[in-house]
């Protein structure tokens, strides 16, 4: 401790450095502690009863409609993320350097029992369980056989993926919100359908009876009949599906996370990182103590 301290001394950027990470500590220490009291706190919302706005899910990841498959492994999957790197330098001075890395961005489904959710997972933070990371073998995924990869000895690349698989429990923190399937009103749906009959050019004739081709008054109302006839009939169909849920990245700073780990083991991983984080922080703030004091 005595030579670091020495060594400090006689080396500003060390103290930056210090003062860099005890910063950094109390910020990160009160964000997740922030973090996990949210976790905590929030009740777990049913999808067929849930409250427009910020809600807690836990449910089953269901896959999108279009099949997805993880780029590395070629898995099936609900969400994915990857990274290659390529190993650099030598020796001590070796490390790795990020080569390629993507996450996907297709919306994919939650079922808790009660309803299903759309999950949009563009801007969350995703903590999967199943995580992959190997290195020395360099998977390929061949298009024209879906799933299948080829294996070749690369010890200077290091793969990573992530994966949320159909069929993992999901926790999910983010904005619920149920599209109405009859968000138009009926006056702007007769409006738009009048139009397409009367610039229809078959549908237009049906109603030109003279066959002079204009419509007069009388046709024309033949035509806004049949059309609100149209209309009323699209309507009571559109009333009788269900309602479109869907959960996305709130506004504002409140978080969007989508998780596979048990809540339970996730509040405790908060806990532990947070309090990993103060401590480093004060061993930093003792440090700089001792600095100025050894001056």
């Amino acid at each position: 401790m005595t030579a670091l301290v020495r060594w400090l001394q006689h080396n500003p950027e060390g103290i930056v450095v210090l003062l860099a990470v005890a910063a950094v500590g109390g910020v990160q220490f009160f964000r997740l502690q922030r973090r996990r009291r949210l976790m905590e706190d929030m009740p777990t919302a049913r999808i067929r009863s849930a409250a427009q706005g910020y809600v807690e899910l836990i449910g089953q990841a269901l896959p999108p409609d279009v099949p997805l498959r993880a780029p590395l492994t070629g898995s099936l999957c609900a969400w994915y993320r990857f990274r290659v790197e390529r190993r650099k330098g030598e020796g001590g001075n070796s490390g790795w350097e990020v080569e390629q890395q993507g996450v996907s961005d297709a919306q994919f489904w939650l079922d808790d029992g009660s309803g299903r959710c759309i999950v949009d997972p563009e801007g969350a933070e995703v903590r999967a369980r199943d995580k992959r990371t190997w290195v020395g073998a360099a998977p390929q995924f061949v298009p024209e056989s879906p799933g299948a990869v080829l294996w070749s000895g690369d010890a200077e690349h290091r793969y990573t993926e992530e994966l949320i698989l159909p069929g993992d429990r999901l926790y999910a923190l983010g904005q619920f919100a149920s599209l109405d399937p009859l968000q138009a009103s009926p006056q702007d749906d007769l409006r738009e359908r009048v139009i397409a009959l009367k610039t229809d050019p078959r549908q237009r004739a049906a109603f030109d009876t003279n066959r002079d081709g204009e419509l007069d008054a009388a046709e024309f109302a033949q035509l806004r009949a049949d059309a609100k006839a149209q209309v009323e009939q699209a309507r009571r169909e559109q009333a009788a599906r269900p309602q479109t849920h869907v959960l996305r990245k709130p506004t504002g700073r409140r978080i969007f996370l989508l998780s596979t780990l048990p809540p339970d083991g996730l509040s405790g991983t908060l806990r532990r990182q947070a309090w990993a984080w103060l401590a480093a922080g004060l061993v930093a703030l003792g440090l700089l103590a001792a600095v100025v004091s050894g001056r």
